[in-house]
């Protein structure tokens, strides 16, 4: 190797041993007191909002949100008018018993002859048994009046029965509608309870997302304050020569990441926050916003025992889509009452007593009479047979609805029952997770402060520990949701037993 070859490599040499040592004074010279360690005002610790900033005045349980919405929600309130409105189904169906009273008069006159002129009037009673009694009072006059018009000067009085003889005198179209009618009452009990089970499992789903994201800032606002305090220490002492400018370096970095995973717990909080807000109304119908100082309650996210078979059962009996099955197929039964009836011949008896008015206050029973038979028979049935066969296969095709609802159902609440119990397990084993995860930390942060460990150590078992208590907070939300759930498929809601435990 000649002379000039060596002088090259030395001056090379030369060259990488200052650089090398002048790039930490490079990487400190934007950490100095003289110029801002963080240059973006949106990193600024005082300008970012957080939990501190919000200033919480109260908090908000499920149960009063419950209460709330049960009050003054539209929706509850429309589901309440459900069954006002079927109480007026009821009365117009009992309508059709309603005692009526009918009035009839004519005459003519023609070239000044008093041709006739006829008076009736008559009160009729329907009655739930199936026959109708009858009075009135006729009167007519007149040179050409039918012979079969004719009565005395003073008119007559009458009163009778008409009676079905076969075809409606069990079962009638009457009693039919007001049976329907009174089972449509029930079953408007069944869906305004399942349209309030479905908004309350909404309203739990974005409660508990709202809590979640409610924590997860509280976690984010504890990782900033613990990573600001590292960072200042780091820094400090650097300039003892304890640690090295890159530490400071990748300390600063641990911050300005939790500074953005902050920023986006705050627009998780406002979201879900003002999602919860669309279901609260006020008593006057005005939309509400809950406030950003108020904050959620961990009520009734705690681990709860349930029993299957006890779920299964209740859901069973008192499922509100069960429930409306069995009575429309009830009323399906009744249609078919009614055209299995229609195949009887119709034969309709009446029979009125005449009655002779002889004074203004005494009436003269004599032993006149109006007497009628009216059959009305189908020779060939084939509308009647046609109805019953359609009744009966609307039957049939109903009894299938609700065994596929019945199975539905069923599967729903086993499932919901499965993933119950596995999130409860998966959130125990979580919070012992989360607890070795702080002794870790903990741990690492004592061997840090005796010089043992360096900063990438202490923030890798402090992101650990951090994420640990995120995926904590994510199960338990899972949780509270499943139980909301598993409620909602078992046909129930959360709202006594929240509202007695508050």
């Amino acid at each position: 190797m000649n002379h000039s070859n060596y002088f090259f490599i030395k001056l090379l040499f030369i060259a990488c041993f200052l650089a090398f040592s002048l790039f930490p004074f490079s990487v400190l010279k934007a950490q100095t007191d003289d110029t801002p360690i963080i240059q973006d005002p949106l990193l600024e610790i005082e300008t970012v909002p957080s939990i501190s900033s919000l200033d919480v005045e109260d908090t908000l349980s499920l149960a009063e949100v419950y209460e709330v919405i049960y009050q003054y929600h539209p929706l509850i309130q429309k589901a309440k008018l459900i069954p006002a409105l079927a109480i007026q189904d009821i009365r117009k169906a009992r309508g059709m018993f309603d005692p009526t009273v009918m009035g009839e008069w004519t005459e003519k006159q023609y070239k000044e002859t008093d041709y006739y002129q006829k008076q009736l009037v008559e009160l009729k009673v329907p009655t739930i048994l199936g026959f109708d009694l009858k009075a009135g009072y006729e009167n007519n006059s007149g040179v050409y009046l039918n012979n079969e018009a004719t009565v005395p000067s003073e008119g007559l009085f009458y009163a009778g029965i008409e009676l079905p003889l076969l075809r409606n005198l069990i079962f009638d179209e009457r009693r039919a509608t007001l049976r329907k009618a009174q089972v449509f009452a029930e079953m408007a009990q069944a869906e305004q309870q399942k349209e309030i089970n479905k908004l309350f499992f909404a309203v739990a789903k974005a409660y508990w997302e709202w809590n979640a994201s409610y924590e997860s800032l509280k976690v984010a606002e504890e990782g900033i304050e613990v990573a600001e305090f590292r960072f200042k220490s780091v820094k400090g002492a650097y300039q003892y020569g304890k640690y090295r400018a890159i530490d400071t370096t990748e300390a600063l970095m641990e911050l300005q990441k939790r500074k953005v995973e902050r920023l986006q717990a705050l627009v998780d909080f406002e979201k879900t926050r003002l999602a919860l807000s669309g279901h609260v109304w006020s008593e006057d119908g005005e939309a509400l916003f809950i406030k950003p100082t108020i904050a959620p309650s961990s009520m009734g996210s705690q681990i709860e025992k349930f029993d299957l078979q006890s779920m299964l059962a209740t859901a069973a009996e008192f499922h509100p889509e069960l429930v409306k099955q069995n009575f429309k197929l009830n009323t399906l039964k009744i249609d078919r009452k009614l055209y299995q009836y229609s195949l009887i011949p119709q034969l309709d008896l009446s029979y009125k007593p005449i009655l002779y008015p002889r004074t203004a206050d005494n009436l003269a029973l004599q032993e006149d009479y109006k007497f009628g038979l009216r059959l009305y028979a189908p020779l060939f049935l084939r509308k009647e047979r046609a109805s019953f066969a359609m009744a009966k296969i609307k039957i049939r095709q109903q009894e299938l609805d609700l065994n596929f609802t019945q199975r539905d159902i069923q599967i729903g609440v086993e499932q919901a029952y499965i993933q119950v119990n596995r999130l409860a397990q998966m959130v125990e084993l979580q919070r012992k997770n989360a607890t070795n995860a702080l002794v870790l930390r903990d741990g690492e942060q004592t061997l840090f402060e005796l010089g043992s460990s360096n900063v990438f150590m202490i923030n890798y078992r402090e992101r650990y520990y951090l994420d640990a208590k995120q995926k904590l907070i994510q199960l338990e939300m899972k949780y509270a949701k499943a139980k909301a759930e598993l409620l909602w498929n078992a046909g129930q809601n959360e709202f006594v037993d929240l509202r007695n435990q508050d």
